[in-house]
């Protein structure tokens, strides 16, 4: 089978001979699952080289429509879309009223007024994708109102919510919620949330920037898992979750409005059930949990930064000792350790101003009995010495059965091989 285009300038699909069926003898469930990963015309131009499995692009897990597929170049290098045409006949074709998966891929707002769009999302049930591939004008929420899935990328778009009217969609069944790239517009999030996504059990935000997360406030008994990545605009996160499993925070509080860059920056988390805390850089000025010890808690990460001299009340230090102590119960640690080099010990010795300044705050790091996996990233410059540092770390984990160390230079003027360890 190779690839060739047809006559109207589309990708195609030829058989390499005459008469070669190497299709038809595929199990229906492997052929089903490899024509799902494919873009929908090449799983139609593929099913139709089997003489046994010439309809079964129909009846694969997903359709995945993309303008990109249908764009055909001509002399004035314009591009003719052809994306509602090839998704109006997909629809009509597709056996059940019930789609489980559908990923779309669009250039322009347009195809969201059309009316194969809003098939699309009445009859996805299990997960919808939509991507787009540059910036649009604007972007409501898919209507995907039976879907149980729901991923939004699109970068410099402002994507508005609908929520606390009775017009508004209800995604009654939705319990993955991707937002990525986006300006949230509307609502505050979660105030959406609240009232049209009762089940949600996972939300992802990552990059997305605007007032409704600027602070977000999530109320809900569903969640299990929240995952918040490089939303600056975010000023405070109060999160009450009776059943939150994981939390992964990385790098937020960065914008001169948020913790990180000089304003408030508040966080506090109650979730008694928390079993896994991944934090990463940016700290807000407050980090608060519902108690001082999360007795479930299995794994803590980011990983976290703690730098092995300096003082403990600033950068890091102070967030990432409270974090050991809170999740001292941990099995699974992840941790970033940077040794100074000889000339930053030898500024912070200098000078009264400086006192305290090159204290070991290996010392402060609690006993951590039950950690059994710790990777450490050890990131070191000009005569940093890292065994004493490293020995006192191994020193508060007695139960350690899994080490791995990868060594990091932080001096880029002399060339050293990135070294991984595995024990």
């Amino acid at each position: 089978m190779t690839k060739r285009k047809a006559s109207d300038g589309t990708p195609g699909l030829v058989a390499a001979a005459a008469g070669c069926d190497r299709l038809s003898s595929l199990p229906e469930d492997l052929i089903g699952r490899i024509l799902s990963l494919l873009p929908t015309p090449q799983a139609v131009l593929a099913s139709q080289l089997s003489r046994r499995w010439r309809r079964v692009w129909a009846h694969v897990g997903a359709l995945n429509l993309s303008v990109r597929d249908c764009a055909v170049r001509r002399r004035g290098g314009r591009a003719r879309p052809r994306l509602c045409a090839l998704a109006t006949e997909a629809l009509l074709r597709f056996p059940t009223p019930g789609i489980p998966s559908i990923s779309l891929e669009i250039d322009h707002r347009i195809y969201t007024v059309d009316e194969w769009y809003g098939q699309a999302m009445e009859r996805a049930v299990v997960s919808v994708r939509v991507t787009s591939l540059g910036a649009l004008t604007g972007l409501e929420l898919p209507p995907c109102t039976r879907a149980e899935a729901l991923s939004v990328t699109s970068p410099r778009t402002v994507l508005t919510l609908t929520g606390g009217t009775g017009s508004s969609p209800s995604f009654g069944r939705l319990a993955e919620l991707s937002l990525s790239l986006v300006q949230l517009g509307g609502p505050p999030l979660g105030d959406f949330l609240s009232s049209c996504c009762p089940r949600l059990r996972a939300l992802r935000l990552c990059s997305v920037r605007g007032a409704a997360v600027r602070r977000l406030a999530l109320r809900t008994d569903a969640l299990e898992v929240l995952y918040v990545s490089n939303v600056d605009d975010m000023t405070s996160l109060d999160v009450s979750a009776a059943n939150l499993r994981c939390l992964t925070v990385r790098s937020c509080f960065r914008s001169p409005s948020g913790g990180g860059g000089g304003g408030r920056g508040e966080v506090a988390v109650s979730a008694p059930r928390i079993e896994a805390v991944r934090w990463y850089r940016s700290y807000p000025k407050q980090l608060g949990f519902c108690s001082d010890m999360l007795p479930n808690a299995r794994w803590l990460g980011g990983p976290l930064k703690l730098p092995a001299l300096g003082r403990r009340d600033q950068l890091d230090a102070p967030y990432t000792m409270q974090l050991l102590r809170a999740c001292s119960v941990a099995h699974h640690l992840d941790l970033e350790l940077v040794m100074p080099d000889e000339m930053t010990l030898l500024s912070r010795r200098l000078g009264p101003e400086n006192k305290g300044a090159g204290e070991d705050l290996i010392r402060y790091v609690p006993q951590l009995p039950n950690v059994s996996v710790l990777s450490l990233k050890l990131r070191w410059g000009f005569g940093g010495g890292i065994a004493p540092s490293l020995a006192s770390i191994l020193s508060r984990t007695p139960s350690l059965t899994r080490l791995r160390m990868e060594l990091n230079p932080y001096c880029f003027a002399v060339y050293v091989r990135v070294a991984t360890f595995n024990f």
